[in-house]
C-alpha cells in the first residue's frame, strides 16, 4: 500500500533537514521531487533561538561598550549627562525583537538566496523554480545560520562576555578569515568575517542545490554560489561603512 504524498512530505521533512548537513546530493534530489521546508524552517528557528540565549552576554556586554563609546563622540555632544546614562543603561537590552530580530533575518536571508540562485537557474536552463529553491535555501539556513548561531554562542561563552566590546568583535569570533585580519580596519574586518566556515559551507551547498536539483553545469553552480558569499562578505562591509559614517561603529 503506498503513501500519500502528503504524509511521506511530513515524514520525510525531518530527514531531508538532516540529509542537508550529512548527504546534501540526496537532500536536494528529495527536494526536487517533493518540495518542503515546514521542518527546516522549525529547526532553524529552534537553533536560532538557542544561540541568541547564548550570545545574550556578549551581546549586552559588546553594546554597552559600544554605546559608552559613542557618547564620548559628536552624536551626543549637545546630549545631557542624563541621557548618555541611560543610552547606556539601555544598550544590549533584552527585548522582544531580540528574539524576532533572528527569525527577521532568517527569512530575509533565505529570500535573498532564493532570488540569487533562482537567477543562476534561468542562466543556467536549470529545471528548478521558486518553490523548490525556497525550499532548498530554507534546508540550507539550517547549519549556516542555525548550527552558526549555536557555535558562536558556545565560542561567547567560553571566552566570557568580557572578550567582546563590540557587534563587529562577535562577527570576529566566528571561525574565519575574519581571524586573520585581527587589526585591520573595521570594514575589512567585517568583509573578512563574512567568509567563515558556515559561509563557505552555504557556498557548496548552493552549488549543490544547483547542480543537483536545478540540473545546472558546475560553473553555473559555482559562479552563482561564489557570488551570493562575495556579496554577503560585500553587504556586511558596507554596513559597517555606514554605520561608521553616521557614529555607529
Amino acid at each position: 500500500m503506498g503513501v500519500s504524498a502528503p504524509a511521506a512530505a511530513k515524514t520525510g521533512g525531518l530527514s531531508t533537514v538532516v540529509d542537508t548537513i550529512a548527504a546534501p546530493a540526496d537532500a536536494f534530489e528529495r527536494l526536487h521531487a517533493m518540495p518542503t521546508w515546514g521542518w527546516a524552517l522549525i529547526v532553524a528557528i529552534v537553533l536560532l533561538a538557542i544561540g541568541t540565549v547564548m550570545q545574550l552576554p556578549a551581546q549586552h556586554h559588546a553594546a554597552t561598550a559600544q554605546v559608552q563609546r559613542m557618547v564620548d563622540g559628536p552624536m551626543f555632544a549637545t546630549a545631557t549627562a542624563e541621557k548618555k546614562q541611560a543610552a547606556i543603561a539601555n544598550a544590549g537590552k533584552t527585548n522582544a525583537f531580540t528574539f524576532i530580530g533572528p527569525v527577521l533575518g532568517l527569512f530575509i536571508a533565505v529570500f535573498l538566496n532564493t532570488i540569487f540562485m533562482l537567477i543562476g537557474n534561468a542562466v543556467g536552463r536549470g529545471q528548478a523554480d521558486f518553490k523548490r529553491l525556497w525550499c532548498g535555501s530554507m534546508n540550507i539556513a539550517v547549519p549556516t545560520l542555525g548550527i552558526g548561531s549555536i557555535i558562536l554562542g558556545i565560542i561567547t561563552m567560553i571566552r566570557g562576555a568580557s572578550s567582546f566590546d563590540s557587534t563587529l568583535a562577535l562577527a570576529q569570533a566566528v571561525p574565519g578569515l575574519g581571524m586573520l585580519v585581527p587589526h585591520g580596519s573595521p570594514t575589512m574586518i567585517a568583509f573578512f568575517s563574512a567568509i567563515s566556515v558556515f559561509s563557505l559551507w552555504g557556498f557548496f551547498l548552493n552549488a549543490t542545490m544547483l547542480r543537483v536539483m536545478a540540473k545546472t553545469s558546475p560553473a553555473i553552480a559555482y559562479t552563482f554560489a561564489a557570488l551570493v558569499l562575495l556579496l554577503g562578505a560585500l553587504f556586511a562591509a558596507g554596513g559597517v561603512a555606514m554605520a561608521q559614517k553616521v557614529g555607529f561603529a
